[in-house]
Order: C-alpha cells, then structure tokens, then sequence
C-alpha cells in the first residue's frame, strides 16, 4: 500500500467523527424538545443548556474535519537526506611565526 492510498483510508475513518457529531446535535435538539414538550414552563430556561449542546457537538465535528483534511493532504514523508561535507580550505594567511622570548638570567 503507498502512501496516497493510506492517506485517503487515515482520511475516511477521521471523517466518522463529522457524521458522529451530526449525531450527537440530533440528540441535543430530541432530548430538548422531549424535555420542552414534556415541561413546557422550564424550556425557556434550558435553552442556553441547548446551544451549549449544539456548539460542543459542532466543535467535535469540526475537529474531525480538520484533522481528516489534515490526514488527507498532509505532505509526503521526506526521504532521509544524506549531508556530505565539503573539505573546504580556509585560505592560507601569512602570519608571522612566533618567536620564543629570550631566556631570562637570574
């Protein structure tokens, strides 16, 4: 298998989460109106509970879509590069050459 083919599977299966995530706002939304219809007086305030619900439930989808377009067109895997070092010479430099210092007497 190359690698095209196993980012396009890698790709796929991220993007589950993005049909898991449709999931869960469908359950969101149900369980509130269940609940609304069930208690009409407190629907008013469970509505902020709902969009709290809806936004985290997109959030999970929306990471899944990124990471699966991640997955999908992420750059190939760059073949190992082999570093040669070049013998580059420094320039020859005329330096005097150091003399040794008198001897001292005692």
């Amino acid at each position: 298998m190359d690698l095209a083919s196993a980012q396009v599977i890698g790709a796929g299966i991220a993007a589950i989460g993005i049909g898991v995530a449709a999931s869960g706002v469908g359950n969101v939304f149900a369980s509130f109106l269940e609940g609304a219809l069930r208690n009409p007086s407190a629907a008013d305030g469970q509505q902020g509970r709902l969009f709290i619900g809806f936004a985290a439930a997109e959030l999970l989808g929306l990471i899944a879509f990124a990471v699966a377009m991640m997955i999908l067109y992420a750059p190939p895997e760059a073949a190992p590069v082999e570093v040669v070092a070049a013998a580059v010479e420094a320039p020859a430099v005329d330096t005097p050459v150091a003399e040794e210092a008198p001897a001292v007497a005692e």
